[in-house]
């Protein structure tokens, strides 16, 4: 058996693996159906490494990896819709999307002369639109690192459908090397990390904004200093965590005032992650934007 292949083989289990890690450490919150749509992303990527191996090229081989390399897109789009009530209806937008990009490409393909996939101007722009959301959405969250290896591994690994080069062989290899340091990073730093926070309201918020990104935290912090303005709490809620409105360096709030703002965390926050936990597992989630 090729190295390679083994190293492939190696590299998409232990991915499967660090999902399923994911997967078991976000019970209870929102980010299982990204987690999910990880591990499907993870398997058709096995698949494939397979099929490269026993299947001769073709126009079929050419489908399967285009089919796996957009659902790596899907874990980050589960994301963006990772909120209670409605984030169970939309893994099927989700699904949706997936079969909708795939199925066009397929028809094309099945249809025309081409002997691989054409894609269209558009649907370039659009596929390399959701790359760069991934580092957009975590680039400002402690999970950066791990959002720039996954858009790199999946420029890789679309490059010859978004016409960054033609097929070759070390594309797939190469993008799990991407994908699995993407998913390790996490993992390996929430193993080292120490919560130095100092509150746990701090902890809360650090768990929701490095877990669902820029898009869920600035909403949530939005509505916490709407709330902050009409109660006029002495504190706002920054990307950092609590501040003082008048720019001191300690934040002094009385007892009243802590529950208040415990309170409204908790009421947003029990959208996305369950409260009780928050303190403990929420804050120890490793694969946040996995690919």
């Amino acid at each position: 058996m090729p190295t390679v292949l083994v190293v492939s083989c190696g590299l998409a289990v232990g991915l499967l693996l660090l999902w399923g890690v994911a997967w078991r450490q976000t019970q209870g919150s929102t980010l299982t159906a990204p987690c999910a749509w990880g591990i499907l992303s993870t398997g058709l990527l096995l698949l494939l490494v397979l099929a490269q191996a026993e299947v001769v090229e073709g126009r079929a081989l050419g489908l399967l990896r285009y089919a796996a390399g957009v659902s790596t897109y899907c874990p980050l789009m589960a994301v963006l819709g990772a909120k209670r009530p409605q984030h169970r209806g939309w893994q099927w937008v989700v699904l949706s999307l997936w079969l909708v990009v795939v199925s066009s490409a397929g028809q094309n393909l099945v249809a025309g002369s081409l002997a691989r996939i054409e894609l269209p101007v558009v649907w370039k722009l659009f596929l390399c639109g959701l790359i760069a959301l991934g580092p957009l959405n975590y680039w400002a969250t402690s999970n950066w690192l791990s959002a720039l290896l996954v858009a790199a591994g999946q420029g890789i690994l679309m490059g010859e459908f978004l016409g960054w080069g033609e097929f070759a062989p070390w594309r797939l290899p190469t993008a799990l090397v991407c994908f699995f340091l993407g998913a390790l990073w996490p993992w390996l730093r929430n193993r080292r990390m120490v919560n130095t926070t100092g509150s746990e309201l701090a902890a809360r918020w650090f768990a929701l904004r490095d877990g669902y990104g820029a898009f869920w935290g600035l909403r949530v912090m939005q509505r916490v200093n709407e709330t902050a303005e009409l109660r006029q709490w002495p504190v706002r809620l920054t990307w950092q965590g609590l501040e003082n409105v008048a720019g001191a360096s300690q934040v002094q709030l009385s007892t009243g005032q802590a529950a208040e703002i415990e309170s409204t965390l908790d009421t947003l926050l029990r959208r996305f992650l369950v409260t009780s936990r928050l303190g403990e597992a929420q804050i120890e989630q490793p694969e946040d934007v996995l690919p």
